[in-house]
C-alpha cells in the first residue's frame, strides 16, 4: 500500500466512524422546515438542456436575464465556511440563493464548494485540509440532505490543483471526494457529485489522472457522478484535452463546467462562443454532455468574461449563446 493510499484508507475510516454522529445532525436538518420553494417530496421534473452558465446569485434582474438567456443549467459556488461557520452550525443562504432560486425559475443547479474553514483546520487557510475529514463528511451529510429533494449538483472544490495544498498525486483531493461520496450515500444514494473540477493544467502534469485513479479505487464515482473539468483558451487543444478527460472517466458524462473568454474586443468574444458551441454540438462526442461559460455578469463593463453589462445589457456573446441555444439542432441529445 503507497504511502497515498495509505493516507486516505485512514480517513476512510475516520469518516465511517462518523457515520452515526453525522446522520443524526442530517435527520435534524432534514425536520427543518423546507427551504423556500422548495417541493420536499416532490421534486420539480427536470430539464436536461446541455447549456449551462455560471452565476453567483439569482437577486434582482438575473431570473429575467437567464430567462431570456434560455439555459438549463445555472451553476455557483460557496465556501464551505459560509456556510458552517461554526462546527454543526449552518447558514445555508448563500446556497439558497441559487438552488433555490434555480428550482423556481425550472433550472437545474450545479453548486460548488470548497475553501476549508478556520475551525476545520486550526487557521491553516483555505487551501489547508480539514484537520479531521469527519468535520467535511458532516457537512456533505447535511448538504444532501437539505437539498435532496432538489434538481441540484454537488460540485467537490473548484480547481483543487491550483487551489488545494496537495501533491500531483492528488491524495487530498481524492480524500475530500471520496468522504463527499460516503456521506451522501448515508443520506441519499442517488444525489448527484461532480469532480475534480480541475483546471485543465492538471491533464498535462498527471494530477487529474492520478486522482481520478484513487477516486475510482474506492469505487467512490456513482453512476449518477460527473466528471467535470475546466477549460480555457489558453490550454490544450479542446477536443484534445477532452478526449483525455474521457479516457479516464469511463462510462460517466463528462461536462465542460466552466470555459469563457475576456476580452474588451466583443466580437472576439462572441465569436469564441460560437466556435466553442460549434464544436460542442457537432464534436460527435456523445459522452461530452454539457458546457457551462463563465460568466452571466459581475458588475463591469469590459475585459471581463461576463456576457452582460453592469447594467445587465446583453454583450453579443450574450446573443450569440441564446441563438444557439434556441437553434433546432442544439437541441439536448
Amino acid at each position: 500500500m503507497t504511502n497515498d493510499t495509505a493516507r486516505i484508507a485512514r480517513g476512510f475510516r475516520r469518516g465511517l466512524v462518523a457515520v452515526a454522529l453525522v446522520m443524526g445532525i442530517a435527520r435534524v436538518e432534514g425536520q427543518r422546515s423546507p427551504a423556500p420553494g422548495s417541493t420536499v417530496g416532490e421534486a420539480v421534473p427536470k430539464p436536461r438542456s446541455p447549456f449551462g452558465i455560471v452565476t453567483f446569485d439569482l437577486k434582482g434582474p438575473v431570473p429575467k436575464v437567464l430567462a431570456r438567456l434560455g439555459t438549463g443549467v445555472v451553476r455557483g459556488s460557496c465556501n464551505w465556511a459560509d456556510l458552517e461557520p461554526a462546527r454543526g452550525a449552518f447558514n445555508w443562504s448563500c446556497s439558497d440563493d441559487v438552488i433555490v432560486g434555480a428550482q423556481t425559475l425550472r433550472l437545474r443547479s450545479y453548486m460548488t464548494v470548497g475553501c476549508t474553514p478556520a475551525w476545520a483546520n486550526n487557521g491553516a487557510g483555505c487551501r489547508g485540509m480539514p484537520a479531521d475529514i469527519a468535520d467535511w463528511y458532516g457537512f456533505v451529510a447535511n448538504f444532501v440532505s437539505r437539498y435532496t429533494h432538489f434538481d441540484t449538483i454537488l460540485g467537490v472544490w473548484n480547481e483543487p490543483n491550483l487551489t488545494l495544498d496537495d501533491t500531483v498525486s492528488g491524495a487530498n483531493y481524492a480524500l475530500l471526494f471520496i468522504n463527499a461520496s460516503n456521506a451522501r450515500n448515508t443520506v441519499n444514494a442517488n444525489f448527484p457529485l461532480a469532480g475534480p473540477e480541475t483546471s485543465h493544467h492538471a491533464a498535462a502534469n498527471g494530477y487529474y489522472r492520478q486522482t481520478m485513479g484513487l477516486i475510482e479505487s474506492y469505487g467512490a464515482l456513482d453512476t449518477q457522478d460527473i466528471v467535470a473539468v475546466h477549460w480555457y483558451p489558453d490550454g490544450p487543444a479542446l477536443t484534445d484535452y477532452l478526449d483525455a478527460i474521457h479516457d479516464t472517466a469511463g462510462s460517466h458524462e463528462v461536462w465542460l463546467s466552466e470555459t469563457g473568454y475576456a476580452t474588451a474586443d466583443l466580437k472576439a468574444q462572441a465569436d469564441f462562443y460560437g466556435w466553442l458551441l460549434q464544436t460542442f454540438v457537432r464534436s460527435d462526442r456523445a459522452w461530452w454532455t454539457h458546457v457551462i461559460f463563465y460568466r452571466l455578469w459581475d458588475g463591469l463593463d469590459c475585459c471581463t468574461e461576463a456576457i452582460v453589462t453592469s447594467d445587465f445589457t446583453p454583450k453579443p456573446a450574450f446573443d450569440t449563446y441564446r441563438d444557439w441555444i434556441e437553434k433546432p439542432f442544439a437541441r439536448p441529445r
